[in-house]
């Protein structure tokens, strides 16, 4: 009859919705899916910062050291002629700039100043990464003593008639080779270059501090050759120097 036909059919939806409760209750939750997980933030390891404090205070020691000592611990070789100098090297035994070593010294402050500011930016790690740049700087310029020491290489101001009496044996003079005016700041400059590269990969500005800082740091050495203070040989070594050290020190903190 269609009147049981539309009550069945009225009482098995009800049955189907009643089992399809059933199951709902009795069926596990979906577990929730989990937010990911935020990015991990870089610590330096407990102790880092007082282990690269003390490397970096103990270079500048060490390099200061090297530097008050150097010149009773090379060997005088002048009088020297500008013949002596090397024929491709000769022309920077006379200066041709007399103001050639204040530029020097000061393109070396913006150097180091430019380097220290890309790191120095607002972020969570900028004295760690400070540090770190003049802990470049300062192991650059403990191996630039030690080699100046070593190499006692006279400066190319001395390849010719001594300008004051007591020149020629004067050991202060023979600390050409190589020159701390490059590798000092370029050790800063190509650090602070690669940590600004680790920590902005995408910031478009890591290319302005990749040309400018070591830029700055070769125009001092430079500066140097203009005043008859360094011979190109030494400006190359130096900036070589502090190069690698800028590339290695950050890549030894994981940068």
């Amino acid at each position: 009859m269609p009147g049981h036909r539309a009550g069945d059919r009225r009482a098995g939806a009800r049955f189907g919705v009643l089992v399809g409760a059933l199951l709902a209750l009795l069926s596990p939750p979906k577990p929730a899916v989990a937010a990911p997980a935020p990015r991990p933030v870089e610590e330096p390891a407990p102790g880092s910062l007082w282990i690269d404090a003390a490397v970096t205070v103990g270079a500048g020691a060490g390099w200061l050291g090297l530097h008050l000592a150097g010149p009773s611990l090379v060997e005088p070789r002048c009088p020297c002629e500008p013949s002596d100098a090397p024929a491709f090297e000769r022309f920077a035994v006379e200066p041709s700039l007399s103001w050639g070593e204040p530029l020097a010294d000061g393109l070396f402050a913006g150097a180091m100043g430019l380097s220290l500011a890309a790191v120095a930016l607002p972020g969570e790690h900028r004295f760690e990464d400070a540090l770190i740049v003049l802990q470049s700087a300062a192991i650059a310029g403990l191996l630039t003593a030690g080699l100046k020491a070593a190499v006692g290489r006279p400066y190319p101001y001395m390849y010719g008639p001594a300008p004051y009496p007591g020149q020629n044996p004067d050991g202060v003079n023979y600390a050409s080779f190589p020159s701390g005016h490059t590798a000092v700041p370029m050790a800063a400059a190509v650090s602070a270059a690669r940590i600004f590269s680790h920590r902005r990969p995408t910031d478009p500005w890591r290319w302005v501090v990749w040309t400018v800082g070591p830029a700055l740091a070769l125009a001092s050495g430079i500066a140097q050759i203009s005043a008859a203070n360094h011979f190109p040989t030494d400006v190359l070594a130096g900036a070589a120097l502090g190069a690698g050290v800028g590339l290695l020190d950050p890549w030894l903190h994981g940068l």
